[in-house]
């Protein structure tokens, strides 16, 4: 497990405010399952229910009169029911009912609700305008949807750390060789070609691994015949805002193609609770041994265990060294090349955040005529 974070350092304060108009992971859609699910997003707190209807309803997880949280409460139908006195709410945060009181109190007690929708085995948010939440936004994710070709498991991670500084590890793929030992055994990543590129506002850190390590013994068990050791593969990431990554991996034979292989093609779904906190919510899938429940367990096991117990502490001893600071960039960073797709992810973030800032002039008086 990972260790209690020590306190922040004190020092540089700066931080970056929230992309609002964007979607966000707010939780993995199993998870609807209970009546309700409350969760800080941004630094709201938002809890979650999903409809007779099958609907995802998010709302502000405050109850307008005394301020105490509606999943404090009891799930009433298609509505939260305050557990102090009574005032229950839909999913649209109308108030429709106050108990003991008179129509005119339901019309001015109401909370804020969000716009939320369940896809590829995830629920998304949007935290900014309703107005502006468009569904065909929400970056793809086929394996999740695609019980056909791929067995998938999903889990969830707290991290304290900012959200930016996991898509930094996430998008760094030099790292695996020094902090997930025996992940590429037997492989070098002065084999690999690694290759940084922006399409619009999606990044991509694309990695071909030539000349990859997969252990004959292991060749039954991917499904590959004969036993070379020596294949073609590739680990390509993809990240788009505010922090959701497709990292795409598979190996096959040389001569062989893509199609033919072993696929194993992950999500990683990374969600800023607070300005230094993160909620990680991870999938991953596979072509292969796909009726094999104890793989599926392992599996997700792993991704767990590797997160919590690797990246992650390396990610909080950032976090607590930059103290409550989320510019990483304002430290001044000795930069290296296997950098630049998170250098790259983090101007398109600045980009967006700053473009939703009300202009500095924008409330200056103009000089009468």
């Amino acid at each position: 497990m990972i260790q209690a974070a020590k306190p922040l350092r004190e020092g540089r304060t700066k931080a970056m405010p929230f992309l609002k108009n964007t979607w966000y992971v707010a939780a993995n859609a199993p998870e609807l399952d209970q009546d309700m699910v409350s969760r800080m997003i941004c630094g709201e707190q938002i809890v979650m229910f999903r409809t007779s209807t099958g609907e995802v309803s998010a709302i502000q997880d405050r109850c307008p009169h005394r301020f105490v949280p509606l999943s404090m409460g009891r799930r009433v139908g298609d509505s939260l029911e305050c557990g102090y006195h009574g005032l229950r709410f839909d999913g649209t945060g109308a108030c429709v009912d106050a108990p003991n009181d008179d129509d005119n109190q339901k019309a001015r007690a109401c909370v804020k609700s969000y716009r939320a929708v369940e896809r590829y085995s995830v629920v998304w948010i949007w935290m900014g305008d309703p107005a502006l939440a468009d569904e065909e936004k929400i970056p793809a994710f086929e394996f999740l949807a695609d019980q056909e070709n791929y067995t998938c498991c999903q889990g969830y991670s707290h991290i304290k750390g900012n959200y930016q500084l996991i898509s930094d590890n996430l998008l760094d793929l030099s790292h695996i060789h020094y902090l997930h030992p025996g992940i590429h055994e037997g492989s070098s990543f002065a084999d690999f070609t690694n290759k940084v590129q922006r399409d619009g506002d999606t990044v991509w850190s694309m990695l071909w691994r030539h000349h990859y390590h997969v252990d004959a013994a292991k060749r039954p068990f991917f499904g590959m015949p004969g036993d070379a050791e020596d294949v073609e593969g590739q680990g390509h990431a993809r990240w788009d805002a505010p922090g959701v990554l497709f990292v795409n991996t598979a190996w096959w034979d040389h001569g062989s193609s893509f199609e033919e292989g072993v696929r194993t093609p992950n999500a990683h779904l990374i969600t800023p609770e607070t300005e230094t906190t993160s909620h990680y919510f991870w999938a991953s899938g596979r072509n292969f041994a796909r009726d094999n429940e104890a793989v599926t367990t392992a599996t997700a096991a792993t991704m767990k265990n590797v997160f919590e117990t690797q990246d992650g502490p390396m990610v909080e001893a950032q976090q607590r060294d930059m103290g409550h600071s989320t510019d990483f960039l304002d430290h001044k960073p000795i930069i290296l090349k296997a950098d630049a797709a998170g250098v790259m992810a983090r101007r398109i973030m600045s980009q967006k955040i700053r473009a939703e800032q009300p202009s500095k002039n924008a409330d200056v008086l103009q000089p009468a005529e």
